[in-house]
């Protein structure tokens, strides 16, 4: 009865906020950013480089390339556990998700989540000690 009062419903075009992660949220209207070349990183203090998938997260990279980095919060956002240090390189642009969690957890102005930053180039970081 309540479809012939007001019309066809209207399928939702954005996903459900249940099946949603933080990165929906952030970059919905945004376009992914376009990656150069090859991609890689290098885990400065872990004397370790790993070719990556541009646009691949810091945080997937470290546990593909078995440096361990924290991720309490599963690679949410919520957490700062993923904190790295990053040196040089080209990354994704910073959000407000990523600003905000950062604002409670940053120690110098090179800081960045490891589970938001996408690699789009050859990266640097340097992962600080983990308390596991």
């Amino acid at each position: 009865m309540f479809g012939k009062l007001f019309g066809k419903k209207k399928e939702p075009e954005a996903k459900p906020v249940t099946e949603a992660t933080p990165d929906d949220w952030n970059r919905a209207d945004k376009p992914a950013p376009a990656a150069e070349g090859d991609c890689s990183i290098s885990f400065e203090n872990h004397g370790v480089t790993h070719p990556v998938k541009p646009g691949t997260s810091i945080l997937d990279a470290a546990l593909d390339a078995g440096v361990d980095l924290n991720n309490y919060c599963g690679g949410m956002c919520s957490c700062g556990s993923c904190r790295i240090i990053f040196v040089s390189g080209n990354v994704s642009e910073m959000d407000d998700m990523e600003e905000a969690t950062l604002s409670v957890v940053e120690e110098t102005d090179d800081d960045r989540l490891g589970c938001q930053t996408k690699i789009l180039g050859h990266v640097v970081v340097t992962v600080p000690p983990q308390d596991f």
